[in-house]
């Protein structure tokens, strides 16, 4: 129930804060299932998922301790559990130790606060098409053993699919074909079945390259809206 109050206040403040709250929950628990986590833990980390921005009702600044610090407190008050409260005080913790508030590094922060630092940062950046999808999973990888946690970084990377089967995309190569199959763990090299070849002549019996084998080819574009 203390949840579910929650979660009406902050959809009263704000659609986009619910939605990215949600959507947080959503990729968090994903990560979560790949992670192995208990159904319990998953519990608690999709609750603190919820939450974890719920300090915007009492503060606009995004750059500071303050939504953090002050979110922490107003749980506090309403009675929710300890555990919960924790992840929400540590999502803005770095692997590095240069985060805030307590400036915790890596085992230092709890493991369900690592996951919700990678799905918080993934919906910020990739939320009604700030960044292209591609840019936001490069900053992840490269930020891996810095800001994020490599472990939850690999898991996340493990689980999204830029190229869903069915997307037409076109190579470096020049050639363009359908995806059929999602490499799991390489989310940008997927395998394609090619059916125009570099001179957009139709392959009639058509052939597949496999992205992970070929090096040197990589998705140039997408030629449909086929959604991710």
């Amino acid at each position: 129930d203390d949840i579910m109050i929650n979660l009406v206040d902050i959809r009263s403040f704000s659609e986009e804060l619910f939605s990215h709250s949600v959507n947080v929950a959503i990729i968090g628990v994903i990560i979560g299932i790949e992670y192995g986590c208990s159904i319990n833990k998953l519990k608690t980390l999709a609750q603190a998922a919820l939450l974890h921005d719920i300090g915007y009702l009492l503060s606009s600044d995004s750059q500071t301790i303050a939504h953090v610090t002050l979110g922490t407190d107003l749980l506090r008050k309403t009675g929710i559990n300890q555990s919960v409260i924790e992840l929400v005080s540590q999502h803005h913790e770095r692997w590095d130790g240069n985060g805030y508030p307590n400036r915790l590094k890596k085992h230092q922060i709890n493991e369900l606060a690592r996951i919700i630092q990678v799905a918080n940062i993934f919906d910020r950046l990739s939320a009604n098409n700030r960044y292209p999808m591609e840019e936001v999973i490069e900053y992840l990888m490269a930020k891996s053993g810095q800001e994020f946690e490599p472990h939850s970084v690999r898991n996340f990377i493990n689980c999204v699919s830029l190229y869903p089967v069915g997307t037409v995309v076109e190579l470096n190569t020049g050639e363009s074909g359908v995806v059929i199959k999602s490499n799991r763990g390489f989310p940008t090299r997927p395998v394609v079945r090619i059916e125009e070849n570099m001179y957009g002549h139709v392959v009639e019996e058509g052939y597949t390259v496999d992205l992970v084998e070929k090096t040197t080819y990589f998705v140039k574009r997408r030629l449909n809206n086929t959604p991710i």
